[in-house]
C-alpha cells in the first residue's frame, strides 16, 4: 500500500461511535464533510470511497453532491 499512495480512512457519522450527535445532519452534510476531510489529507483531486453497510448512505451521498471528485 505504501508503494502505491493507497490510504485508508475511516470515519464515525454523527451520533456513532465516538462521534458527537447532530440531529441537522444529512446525506449532502455528510458528503460535503467527506470532501473537507480528504481536502485536509491532501488525498488529491480524486479520492474512492467504499461503504459497507449504513455506509452506504454515506457513498450514495459521495455520489451524488460531489461526483467530480
Amino acid at each position: 500500500m505504501d508503494e502505491l499512495g493507497i490510504y485508508i480512512v475511516g470515519f464515525d457519522r454523527a451520533g456513532y461511535g465516538e462521534s458527537d450527535p447532530n440531529p441537522k445532519r444529512d446525506v449532502k452534510s455528510e458528503a460535503l464533510d467527506i470532501e473537507e476531510r480528504a481536502d485536509q489529507l491532501e488525498l488529491g483531486h480524486k479520492f474512492y470511497v467504499l461503504g459497507v453497510s449504513m455506509g452506504g448512505y454515506s457513498i450514495w451521498g459521495c455520489l451524488q453532491y460531489i461526483p467530480n471528485r
